[in-house]
């Protein structure tokens, strides 16, 4: 029987080890400008992960209403890894 489960694509492993190089919330538009990525392929990619947890979601209450997105535990942990991974890729382990 298949495991059921979905491999990260690019965009959202990029957009994870962004937001765990800083420690703060995010605005979407400061991802796609800082990893001259479409705007488009960030949002749906931002939507998926806060669809499943990695990420979540804050609007600011004041102008100009920045979407702020962070890492959730669930989302640290993925990014960890993966910086792990890259690492490893590098020949550093």
């Amino acid at each position: 029987m298949k495991e059921n489960y979905r491999v990260l694509s690019e965009t959202e492993q990029y957009i994870l080890l962004y937001l765990i190089s800083v420690k703060e919330g995010v605005a979407v538009k400061e991802i796609y400008e800082e990893m001259k990525l479409s705007p488009n392929a960030v949002t749906l990619a931002v939507n998926k992960l806060i669809n499943e947890g990695i990420l979540i979601e804050k609007r600011e209450e004041v102008f100009p209403r920045r979407r702020l997105v962070y890492l959730s535990e669930k989302g640290k942990k993925i990014a960890q890894l993966l910086l792990q991974v890259q690492e490893i890729m590098k020949g550093n382990q």
